[in-house]
């Protein structure tokens, strides 16, 4: 009877132990994960702001330098997209339509955050000026999705809303 009441006792404390880990376990991830979303959230408006006018600004005689040194602020996967983009229609019409872009964030908020991605809204002035000279003011809203990568926040994707 007692070596029975031993076991039963050494069960009872081995679960409540297993319990108790798994409770401080989760515990110590949710504080992980709301430290890296406050993380995000200090650090990705900013960079944001500084980093999409690289990205929509250009002008036709740089335009392959200013679009490869953008396609660095990119996923390996939207870069390739990015970069055919450019090649196939970006760079031709600005060469032969002689383009000026002038992008500029002009403001920027915190959507969405998670540990390892996150989305950034984005408010956006540009103008495109051609050889006609005929400025052309454009205010767009961007979704910017980023997914950090090696410890660094890269742009996975642009949507315009």
């Amino acid at each position: 009877m007692r070596a029975r009441l031993l076991q039963l006792a050494v069960a009872v404390f081995s679960i409540g132990l297993i319990a108790l880990s798994a409770l401080a376990g989760t515990l110590y991830w949710d504080r992980v994960q709301a430290r890296a979303q406050a993380a995000a959230g200090a650090e990705l408006p900013a960079l944001a702001i500084a980093q999409i006018p690289q990205v929509f600004g250009y002008d036709f005689q740089t335009v392959e330098r200013s679009l490869t040194e953008a396609a660095t602020l990119l996923t390996p996967e939207y870069r390739r997209e990015f970069e055919d983009r450019a090649a196939r229609d970006i760079i031709p019409q600005a060469r032969e339509r002689q383009v000026i872009s002038q992008a500029h964030a002009v403001g920027a908020g915190l959507l969405d955050a998670q540990r390892e991605s996150a989305s950034v809204l984005v408010f956006m002035n540009r103008t495109v000026t051609d050889k006609a000279e005929q400025p052309v003011y454009d205010g767009s809203r961007l979704r910017v999705d980023y997914q950090k990568i090696d410890g660094k926040w890269l742009i996975s994707y642009i949507t315009p809303i």
